[in-house]
């Protein structure tokens, strides 16, 4: 349940970014391509990539920091896809947008 909490936050947060990145395109297109970015990388960031970090012996924060990178990269490749310009910087500000809100979330509101 946790998991999918985290999930709605995430796509809740980032999708309002990706929104804005898509500009003219109509609302129902932003959405669905927005939706989609986290959509691909949340489940792996959240499930896989602590498990083959964790085999390696890593910290909270270097999973972290891959983690957070993977989900950059790759979100950034989906929104080049559409046609998204400065799709790395987009990517990168929805991440660490959701990211900082989440561990304020965790850390000071106790979710």
């Amino acid at each position: 349940m946790r998991w999918l909490w985290a999930f709605l936050f995430t796509e809740l947060v980032e999708t309002g970014v990706y929104v804005q990145a898509l500009g003219a395109r109509p609302l129902r297109e932003r959405l669905a391509i927005g939706l989609g970015a986290s959509a691909i990388t949340h489940p792996l960031v959240w499930y896989v990539i602590p498990d083959v970090t964790g085999s390696f012996g890593l910290g909270w924060w270097t999973t972290v920091a891959i983690a957070e990178t993977f989900a950059v990269v790759v979100e950034s490749i989906w929104l080049a896809a559409f046609g998204v310009r400065h799709a790395f910087v987009w990517s990168f500000a929805a991440n660490m947008t959701s990211f900082s809100l989440g561990l304020f979330g965790y850390a000071l509101l106790h979710w």
